[in-house]
């Protein structure tokens, strides 16, 4: 796969490559902090605007009653959510300040000292495309049209050219302006169409019929002048290519032999049944302790855009805890699972986890008993380079509105700076020692979110 890359690499610098990709290379040469090269990333999407009451930033229901609505602008329903039992409207940890609403599912008793929790941040959408795209991107986009390519995709291109499948996308879009092909998110439905899109037809061409085929792709390849036929040819080469190194055993869900029996206990309920974000994480896991994948972006979550009530009310929190758990199983296998081998390490040490959602839900019930969207939102990471077991920023308790922070210690600070999507992406590159902004995000990392190591 190397090979094939680099071959594509010549092709691309005859015109693909658009002058802001070709100005990363210089930018990282002049910075004094060399990368960081073992660090993987996974990014899990729970789609449709999360309610940051249910999971990442609750509140009391004893102090936020509804009879004080009309004062506080917070109204936190727990009691209309169906078989919900009081007791589990707040969620404890052992980390101090560390409070979760009723579904945040494994995460909170597995994993709390490892999390860090971004509260209070402020989107500039609240349309679910460009609110999406603005995450993923770190820039919000002019109108749907993105300015600026996946943080993945980056990530990838900066640490990724040795993994056959640098960016692995399942779920949602990906975007790639100015750099390689092989940067590009590889798009999938989910395993089991990776497992497809990996594993050879199942009618082999004879030896003839392949020669005569290399040899109309070899002559139609020398009339190449257009980027769009570089791509189209550089695509087929690098499929062929992943076939060839026999990676679908990996995400074949239906083997009973090997480790997938395993990994199904893993990702499972205990009783072999797997949801759909459990075969993300599973998908994640694979693709980045058998070195295919430098990043991995999943969609772990989905129907969380519950305005009506009888939805909110029955399905959105479940479909959360999906969520949570199925991140809490994938950190807890990475964790488990030595790094390439080496049994005083492991994973999770090693690999980046950010859940987002594009916009958060609005405090207060709409008149149907449901939540519209808000443009205050939170944030969850954990793993390599993260500093865990704190909780960074805040919502105020009067309409669950945005306060600023000291970037460098996370707290609430009185003309602070208010973090969006742009500070989150400037910080994961900073994360992996990239000083300058090469992803043109014109704000400061989040440095309190970080670890010592990757300050």
């Amino acid at each position: 796969m190397k090979t094939s890359r680099r071959n594509f690499l010549k092709m691309a610098s005859a015109g693909a490559l658009l002058p802001c990709a070709s100005l990363l290379p210089s930018l990282l040469h002049a910075q004094s902090m060399p990368l960081i090269t073992d660090r993987y990333f996974v990014f899990a999407y729970f789609s449709g605007g999360w309610d940051s009451l249910l999971g990442l930033d609750p509140r009391d229901p004893a102090i936020f009653t509804p009879g004080m609505v009309a004062s506080t602008g917070i109204q936190p329903g727990y009691a209309t959510v169906r078989g919900l039992e009081p007791e589990n409207y707040l969620v404890p940890t052992s980390v101090d300040g560390m409070t979760f609403g009723p579904f945040i599912g494994n995460l909170a008793t597995e994993h709390a000292d490892k999390l860090a929790v971004i509260r209070g941040m402020t989107m500039e959408a609240v349309a679910h495309q460009v609110a999406r795209r603005h995450v993923l991107t770190g820039i919000r986009p002019a109108g749907t049209a993105v300015r600026g390519s996946s943080v993945a995709t980056l990530l990838a291109y900066l640490l990724g050219e040795d993994e056959p499948i640098p960016n692995l996308v399942a779920g949602l879009a990906s975007f790639n302006i100015g750099h390689p092909l092989w940067a590009s998110g590889l798009p999938a439905s989910g395993i089991q169409d990776l497992y497809q899109a990996l594993s050879p037809p199942e009618v082999a061409l004879l030896d003839g019929q392949r020669d005569a085929l290399e040899e109309f792709f070899a002559k139609q390849e020398e009339r190449i002048h257009t980027n769009l036929q570089s791509n189209i040819y550089g695509n087929r080469r690098i499929a062929r290519s992943l076939i060839e190194q026999e990676l679908a055993v990996h995400f074949n869900v239906d083997s009973e032999e090997g480790e997938m029996p395993a990994l199904h206990a893993h990702f499972g309920d205990g009783d072999g049944n797997v949801s759909d974000g459990g075969y993300m994480a599973m998908m994640a896991a694979q693709a980045l302790t058998k070195g295919i994948s430098r990043c991995v972006t999943i969609k772990v979550s989905d129907g969380l855009d519950t305005h009506q009530g009888s939805s909110w009310q029955s399905d959105h929190g479940p479909f959360l805890r999906e969520g949570f758990d199925s991140i809490s199983s994938l950190a807890s296998y990475l964790e488990q699972t030595p790094f390439f081998g080496d049994a005083s390490d492991n994973w999770l040490n090693h690999t980046t986890i950010m859940c987002f959602s594009e916009f958060g839900r609005g405090a207060e019930l709409n008149s149907s008993g449901g939540r519209d969207h808000n443009l205050i939102n939170s944030m969850l990471m954990l793993g390599g380079g993260i500093k865990g077991g704190q909780v960074i920023g805040g919502t105020t308790d009067v309409g669950m509105q945005a306060k600023g922070i000291d970037l460098t210690t996370g707290a609430i600070t009185e003309g602070g700076e208010m973090v969006g999507n742009n500070h989150i992406a400037r910080t994961l590159l900073h994360s992996i020692g990239v000083e300058e902004d090469v992803g043109d995000f014109r704000v400061p990392p989040l440095l309190a979110l970080l670890d010592g190591d990757s300050r």
